[in-house]
């Protein structure tokens, strides 16, 4: 599983330089429409984007380091047995929820790449892809943690 843990800090890399993109295009905009009062509606647009990048991305982060919102205060008081079949029921519900993500988020990909940014002229769909990705791996990243969850049981290092 070393190669997810790369995986995952690649993400986070991308997703800090995109957040560092996306703060100088907003500064630039500011600057070019208050200072020299010059709309620059591509950075907007552009900064609209890496935002959308940014979210995605950091989720799948949060996914990986278990750091999304989940209600821990009642499970932990349950019996080990009925702890982990209520951890595999939550991880059951987050692939049906990424699965059904990536299969609506793959059909407006598609349907998107003919559309054109107001803006920048980009295609659409190359932002919209962002969310099968982020997706797909959440959905990995989910099975890792399923096997790490049978793995912890049968050594008897549940939590």
């Amino acid at each position: 599983m070393k190669i997810l843990d790369k995986i995952n800090y690649f993400v986070g890399i991308c997703a800090a330089l995109i957040t560092m993109i996306m703060t100088v295009l907003v500064l630039v905009g500011i600057v070019c429409r208050y200072c020299l009062s010059v709309p620059f509606p591509e950075g907007q647009e552009l900064a609209i984007y890496a935002m959308v990048y940014v979210v995605m991305l950091g989720s799948t982060c949060a996914v990986y380091n278990k750091t999304h919102i989940a209600v821990t205060f009642l499970v932990e008081k349950f019996p080990l047995n009925l702890r982990l079949f209520v951890r595999l029921l939550s991880y059951v519900a987050m692939l049906i929820f990424f699965y059904i993500l990536l299969d609506y988020g793959w059909t407006l990909t598609q349907r998107s790449m003919l559309q054109m940014s107001p803006s920048t002229g980009i295609p659409v769909g190359y932002v919209v892809i962002s969310i099968p990705f982020a997706a797909a791996l959440s959905i990995i990243y989910v099975i890792k943690q399923i096997i790490e969850e049978f793995q912890n049981y049968r050594n008897g290092k549940q939590r």
